[in-house]
């Protein structure tokens, strides 16, 4: 019998901290948005949605930067599926994540279950954990709900199969989708559907992937019926090449000083692959879409879907120093994964063109999968994936697949059911602007789930007023689009908003849309009427990406004068040293509360800037000790960068030589930094 059960589930878990009030108006961007492609092996058609649809970074969402890695024991509420066969745990506050799926006919874990709650800074919102199957909706570089709560219902099909539904609305592209989870009473599947509305009947961009973490072993194989692949490996472009067995030259892992000469691998053999790479498949129409991880054994995982979601993928962090340190930083010593994925494109570097009103549909299985060890695990490439496949129509049939989804299309579209959990209140924000033009696709979003953070918009939208806070207060919350641009201009014109926070917003929503003499304009009259931190800060940023570093550097040390906050302190000493102000970001830390000063981001600033004053000794004491960089970015060396940088001047004293780059590239082929400052990719 299958039954879905609402329990706690605890495991040790950072704090994720505060929602950071400073608006992006960077752009953050996901490395996969910008890649060079190859023109020689990717056909304009390939290539025709690559790149296309970028984003102007994250707002309307606040960055998730302000965690710790503290762990203590925290019971997150969780929802269980189970019947004889499986045994699937979703974490609905952790954006509805699978978190764990058990074969209780062999007792183990089907999925890399993250024995912690780690937050690290690998998502366009900052914050972004490992461990299970990740929903990934909206825009390149991870779903904004990855570590926030969904609302959650239990309903049935009309058999009585018990369903978890979750589900949320996507402010950047307007997207209301749901994820639906299914166990039927004899299933050794979990059948999940996905369905995704357009809220409006303007055109906008959509993109999903799945991203299924597989405990990483030198057993297990990743087989996918595909015997091509678009290839990235974190530096240079991406190629389609044969898989696979793949032969590279050493050269093209870009800036890889350990590794020369010719490279032979089996990208299905996760633990032979040198470094950081994605693989995203190619599957030939009209095969069945599946991915899989098998053992020695010809036993594993495998996922599969209806052909709407074509595309599958394959991550690994691969074997240098800098991914292995990485696995132990999202996790625990012991805990490596890698990732199988699948996406409704091929790649991703692509989001898909969505008509307004349109409603986009699939159905995915996973579970266990048992083929032939000889074949599955030979050098017969064919062999395996046919293996694979025919046991999979057998466990499986692709018919099923596409019955479930019928089936959970007609008796579950149109319904709601029991809620058990609330999440964001933006949807019934933009219902409330739009009307009956804002298409909810027949989801219940209760009003018990509108907060301090939505009522300020509500208030505009119904008295014509933007409520004006103290210029210390953090701004809670943010809006963007075309709707929220006129209607502020409209309340401040009217006098209405005319205030400092009025402008202030409007600057926001002005900057977002790339009006920046306008924007500046804005924040210039919120600063006119009410100096604050906020529009000081944001001014600064305009004028720091204009190259106006000196002017910056002034905003910012005006900001933090005003309110020592944490984001702010971070962003002032960062851009102070970019601007040369060596010195001077020394003597704002100094001024720091004790709490700022211990921020990772903040002593690794200073350690620049003691560099650059000369004083490495102190700077030695800070980079040696338990430093700790908390939100370092995929990619980011700069803690490798700042030692070698160190130990080449302490090279230079001890000879009497000035320090050039020569010098540096020579430590860098002599010297291996300490593990905990190697973050590097490749």
């Amino acid at each position: 019998m299958s039954i879905l059960s609402f329990i706690d589930y605890e495991m040790p878990s950072a704090s994720l901290g505060r929602l950071n009030p400073l608006p992006d108006l960077r752009k953050t961007a996901d490395k996969h948005a910008s890649i060079p492609i190859d023109e020689e092996t990717v056909t304009p058609e390939e290539a025709r949605y690559m790149g296309w649809g970028r984003v102007n970074g994250i707002l309307p969402y606040l960055l998730q930067d302000n965690y710790n890695r503290i762990k203590r024991p925290r019971k997150w509420k969780a929802a269980v599926l189970e019947n004889d066969y499986l045994r699937a745990t979703f974490l609905p506050e952790l954006g509805g994540r699978l978190w764990s799926l058990i074969d209780k006919t062999t007792g183990k874990e089907l999925l890399h279950r993250n024995p912690v709650f780690q937050p690290c800074n690998l998502a366009l919102r900052n914050a972004w954990i490992s461990g299970g199957v990740e929903w990934n909706i909206g825009i390149i570089g991870h779903s904004p709900f990855t570590v926030d709560s969904m609302f959650t219902e239990e309903l049935t099909l009309e058999d009585g199969t018990p369903v978890l539904r979750m589900y949320e609305y996507e402010r950047v592209r307007g997207l209301v989708f749901r994820i639906e989870a299914m166990l039927t009473d004899d299933s050794r599947y979990l059948y999940v559907r996905v369905r995704i509305d357009n809220s409006t009947e303007k055109d906008t961009a959509v993109y999903w992937w799945s991203n299924i973490a597989i405990d990483e072993r030198e057993n297990v194989r990743v087989i996918v019926p595909s015997d091509k692949s678009y290839r990235w490996g974190y530096g240079g472009n991406l190629r389609k090449i044969p898989i696979p067995y793949v032969t590279v030259e050493a050269s093209q892992l870009r800036r890889n000083t350990e590794l020369t000469g010719t490279l032979h691998f089996d990208i299905s053999r996760t633990t032979q692959i040198p470094q950081a790479m994605d693989f995203f498949f190619y599957i030939p129409d009209g095969q069945r879409r599946w991915i899989s991880a098998v053992n020695d054994e010809g036993y594993g995982f495998i996922q599969t879907s209806t052909d709407r979601l074509q595309g599958r993928k394959l991550f690994v962090w691969g074997m240098g120093a800098g991914g292995r340190n990485w696995q132990t930083f999202l996790s625990l010593p012991g805990h490596a994964y890698f990732e199988i994925q699948a996406g409704l494109a091929r790649t991703q570097l692509e989001h898909l063109p969505m008509k307004g009103g349109e409603v986009i549909s699939w159905m995915e299985a996973y579970g266990p999968i048992a083929a032939d060890p000889d074949l599955v695990q030979g050098k017969d490439w064919n062999a395996a994936t046919a293996a694979v496949d025919g046991a999979l129509e057998k466990a499986c049939p692709r018919e099923k697949v596409e019955f479930m989804h019928q089936k959970a299309k007609e008796e579950l579209d149109q319904r709601t059911g029991k809620l058990r959990r609330i999440g964001s209140g933006w949807a019934l924000v933009q219902k409330e602007l739009l009307g009956d033009s804002f298409n909810d696709g027949g989801l219940r979003f209760s009003k018990r789930s509108l907060g301090r953070r939505e009522e300020p918009w509500l208030q505009l939208i119904r008295t014509g007023a933007l409520p004006c806070p103290d210029v210390l207060e953090e701004p809670l919350s943010y809006q963007i689009g075309e709707e929220w641009e006129q209607l502020l201009a409209d309340s401040i014109r009217q006098g209405k908003s005319d205030h400092w926070y009025g402008h202030y917003q409007y600057g926001v929503i002005l900057a977002y849309r790339g009006k920046m003499e306008e924007a500046e304009a804005a924040f210039d009259k919120s600063i006119r009427l009410a100096a604050s931190p906020w529009a000081l800060r944001c001014k600064a940023v305009l004028r720091e990406m204009a190259e106006d570093s000196e002017s910056a550097a002034e905003l910012y040390n005006q900001a933090v004068s005003m309110l020592p906050q944490r984001n702010l302190a971070i962003e002032a000493v960062r851009t102070m040293q970019k601007a040369g102000k060596s010195q001077e970001v020394i003597d704002m830390y100094e001024k720091l509360p004790q709490r700022i000063k211990n921020i990772g981001r903040i002593r690794v600033t200073l350690v620049e800037a003691l560099l650059d004053m000369g004083d490495i000794n102190r700077a030695e004491r800070i980079l040696n000790g338990n430093i700790q960089l908390t939100d370092v970015r995929e990619g980011e060396v700069k803690l490798t960068d700042l030692w070698f940088r160190m130990t080449a001047m302490k090279r230079a004293a001890e000879i009497g030589s000035a320090v050039d780059d020569a010098l540096i590239e020579q430590v860098k082929k002599e010297c291996k930094p300490p593990a905990h400052l190697d973050f590097r990719m490749r």
